[in-house]
């Protein structure tokens, strides 16, 4: 099963990046500022959101407008992905019915897509960080490329289920959603896990986002990781990616007739 998803990748590599190249031209095609739009939002959120909640709670602004930058970017990359999932199989369907491609590539080109726009995020947040704590700068740093690695195999994973589980239940999109909103507020993205009561450490400690979130952040800003975050981090997108490609590659023969 793992030999003949990863081989039906590579053999439509070339169709995947260009639907890719595609739906990147087209996202920014009639705007203005064009990909400046995947620097400005996460920035602009980070920096309104930062400063009001510095000021509520008497905060240092250099130190919470990055840390909120660094968390939200990561995030949006995981909610587009899962998001952008839900359809990737139904807005493929003429290709699908028409060409003899495989399925498992259009899951993969929305996390493309998504992953395109984190790593021009992540270098307006370097911008940033350079500006606001240029000491913090370090070889540390050089562990995001394992997180990414690990953000990018849970959110393919994500996208997979999302776009299987959203063909036999329909409702499935909003309820995703849902969870996903529920998932933001209880994990430390907005706040850091230091300001929770002792006794409300679990929000975060069984939250699998917070790990996968983790191996990113704080690579980014400078700060080591423990071996056991990356393990508990590395061990949930294994196994959100299997499950996700389980369903994609069980389901493969019947795409063509729920689409």
């Amino acid at each position: 099963m793992t030999k003949s998803f990863f081989g039906g990748i590579w053999h439509d590599r070339y169709i995947l990046a260009s639907f890719v190249n595609r739906d990147l031209q087209s996202r920014y095609r009639r705007s203005l500022l064009g990909v400046l739009w995947a620097i400005i939002t996460p920035l602009a959120l980070s920096v309104i959101i930062g400063t009001v909640y510095a000021f509520l709670f008497n905060q240092d602004v250099k130190v919470t407008v990055p840390i909120l930058f660094a968390g939200l970017n990561p995030w949006t990359f995981i909610t587009f992905s899962a998001e952008g999932g839900n359809t990737a199989f139904i807005s493929a369907e003429g290709y699908l019915k028409q060409l003899s491609v495989n399925p498992q590539i259009f899951p993969l080109r929305t996390v493309c897509v998504g992953f395109v726009n984190l790593l021009y995020s992540m270098m307006a947040f370097y911008v940033l960080y350079l500006i606001l704590q240029p000491q913090a700068f370090g070889a540390e740093m050089l562990m995001i490329v394992p997180g990414l690695l690990v953000v990018f195999l849970f959110s393919w994973g994500l996208a997979q289920i999302a776009s299987v589980a959203n063909l036999y239940i329909r409702d499935y999109q909003p309820l995703q959603s849902l969870a996903l909103q529920a998932f933001f507020y209880i994990t430390p993205i907005i706040y850091r896990p230091s300001q929770l009561a002792e006794q409300l450490s679990f929000i975060y400690r069984y939250n699998p986002f917070y790990y996968v979130l983790e191996v990113v952040k704080q690579p980014l800003l400078g700060n080591l990781v423990p071996y056991e975050t990356y393990l508990i981090a590395i061990a949930v997108a294994l196994v959100v990616f299997a499950v996700g490609t389980a369903m994609v590659s069980r389901c493969r023969w019947k795409i063509n007739f729920k689409l």
